[in-house]
């Protein structure tokens, strides 16, 4: 899975945007969308640049408190139990050789996903 998929996922899956962001429940209803959308976007770019610049080390040792802790000297701003769970969830994505199809009408992801059995 490339890494702007893992990121992605992480994401989707691990970001709580009202732990991140507790001051969207002050802000106007018709200002909520693109206001949360910027912020993800702009966490999507910062992972990606911290990753590409230097995570690949933490990516090969697959040492996600590493990756963490840099993203979090980067300025990657999210608190950091979530930005640890992101960075496991993108280490554990990294290694899995997947394909995205589409999501369901349920919500749910569907992965074409290649295994070896030995």
């Amino acid at each position: 899975m490339t890494i702007e998929a893992c990121i992605a996922h992480a994401i989707r899956s691990d970001l709580d945007i009202m732990e991140a962001l507790p001051e969207v429940t002050d802000i106007p209803v018709e200002e909520l969308e693109p206001y949360v959308e910027r912020y993800v976007v702009k966490v999507q770019e910062s992972l990606r640049n911290v990753i590409a610049h230097c995570g690949e080390p933490y990516l090969r040792s697959r040492d996600a408190a590493g990756l963490c802790a840099t993203c979090l000297e980067a300025g990657v701003s999210i608190p950091a139990s979530m930005l640890l769970k992101m960075c496991q969830t993108i280490l554990q994505l990294s290694t899995l050789d997947a394909k995205f199809i589409l999501d369901t009408e349920d919500g749910k992801s569907l992965y074409y996903v290649k295994l070896v059995l030995a």
